[in-house]
């Protein structure tokens, strides 16, 4: 049999081919023993891809819940956190409010009055309080304002007021809570939002409710509550002293009633935040064992490409001395 030689082209090609495939070699072992997966996915599951396809389509699942509970978090504590403040700016004017007629002096009970009207300012900015571009306590109608300003709703309340024919402190009172409870009053005039938001699912098999509006009940009493408070304050419609004195304790015994109403809605809403802490864990949890589990499918022997990635390297060595001898062969060498 004889001797096949090779050319000098044919030879150079030849090398460099083998330069490239042992350094993509020593390359791909030494990228698996830094990362610990298979550079080759296909190889390693013998191209069986069912189950890590159904890994990855559970993982992003998850993935998706945890963002949704990520943004139930954000939304359920700034509402504690908005329900926290209205608690911190009524809180002492019920019975500031029953002592109304005690304020003798005619100044301070301008300024106590002014306040009130300047805290139902603030409930109302409150009950605006967004997220992003989120109105919280709009319900579905997320994308605006979920009240409308004091001065809209007291203007509505006088001239509901003034048609009523109503003096008294009490039927100023019964006119104010039928405007309130009524369809056409504050629902259609004074609320902006619509209805309830649906539950939210947080889990594979958990749903919550973040279904606080501004016109919740506990909410809505408590405006009218600071409504008749403002009305007094603004006295455009008590006639004396004493019917603006009555409406104000008419106020504060409303509001007083509306506190143990709002620290319920407050519980109501932590349960809420408790099933969403808990299941933001859970979730967790179950996206760090599948992501074990993918791992562990993909990955390679630490010391089998640790074995590769040397053999390679000494390959490649070898390759690269009988390069540089081949390269000083000389013609007068050949013919000694």
């Amino acid at each position: 049999m004889g001797l096949v030689s090779l050319g000098d082209m044919a030879q150079s090609f030849m090398l460099r081919r083998m330069t490239t495939s042992l350094k993509q070699d020593s390359q791909v072992a030494a990228k698996e023993l830094t990362t610990g997966r298979s550079a080759d996915t296909s190889r390693t599951l013998r191209g069986d891809y069912s189950q890590l396809s159904g890994l990855q389509a559970s993982l992003a699942r998850l993935t998706g819940y945890q963002s949704a509970t990520s943004s139930a978090a954000l939304t359920s504590s700034t509402m504690q956190a908005t329900l926290r403040t209205i608690s911190d700016l009524t809180e002492g004017m019920g019975v500031n409010l029953l002592n109304a007629g005690t304020l003798t002096d005619g100044g301070t009970s301008s300024a106590f009055l002014q306040d009130v009207t300047e805290r139902f300012d603030a409930v109302i900015s409150s009950l605006n309080t967004k997220v992003g571009d989120k109105s919280l306590f709009a319900g579905i109608a997320s994308d605006q304002p979920a009240l409308v300003s004091s001065d809209v709703i007291l203007s509505a309340l006088e001239a509901e007021i003034t048609s009523a024919g109503a003096t008294t402190a009490q039927d100023i009172e019964s006119v104010v809570s039928n405007w309130f409870a009524a369809s056409s009053g504050f629902a259609s005039v004074a609320y902006l939002g619509g209805a309830a938001a649906s539950p939210l699912a947080i889990s594979p098999d958990d749903k919550v409710e973040l279904a606080i509006t501004a016109a919740d009940p506990a909410l809505r009493d408590g405006l009218k509550a600071l409504s008749l408070a403002a009305l007094a304050a603004r006295g455009t419609v008590t006639a004396d002293a004493t019917t603006k004195t009555e409406l104000s304790r008419l106020a504060g015994a409303s509001l007083l009633q509306n506190e143990s109403d709002r620290m319920l809605l407050a519980g109501r809403l932590g349960l809420a935040e408790a099933r969403i802490d808990q299941a933001q864990t859970r979730n967790q949890s179950e996206i760090s064992a599948l992501q074990m589990a993918r791992s562990d499918m993909v990955a390679v022997d630490p010391y089998e490409a640790a074995t590769r990635m040397e053999a390679a390297q000494n390959q490649l060595e070898t390759l690269y001395s009988v390069t540089a001898r081949l390269s000083r062969l000389r013609l007068v060498d050949f013919l000694r």
